[in-house]
């Protein structure tokens, strides 16, 4: 990737300080985990664009109260039930 911006990011996960996460890449082979890793980014920041259209489209400024960020079921949300249906894992 000759002239392409990248970044190198090194991240240490524990059992203790991230369960949910540390459980979701514990299964994962050591090749695979940073595929997985970036894959799990990703689908956190569509669920933020998400967030952020429905308040733009409801009306909701910088002066609304913030939502608490409560998790919904799989089913609630279509696209991203898509979207995790067509992660695969390559290693």
């Amino acid at each position: 990737m000759a002239g392409a911006d990248a970044l190198r990011v090194q991240v240490r996960i524990t059992a203790d300080l991230h369960p949910e996460l540390f459980a979701a890449l514990a299964d994962v082979r050591t090749r695979g985990r940073a595929d997985r890793l970036r894959q799990l980014a990703l689908l956190g920041l569509t669920g933020q664009r998400s967030v952020h259209l429905s308040d733009a489209e409801s009306g909701a400024g910088a002066d609304a109260p913030q939502r608490p960020n409560t998790p919904q079921p799989e089913t609630a949300n279509p696209r991203r039930a898509r979207i995790l249906g067509a992660l695969t894992l390559a290693d």
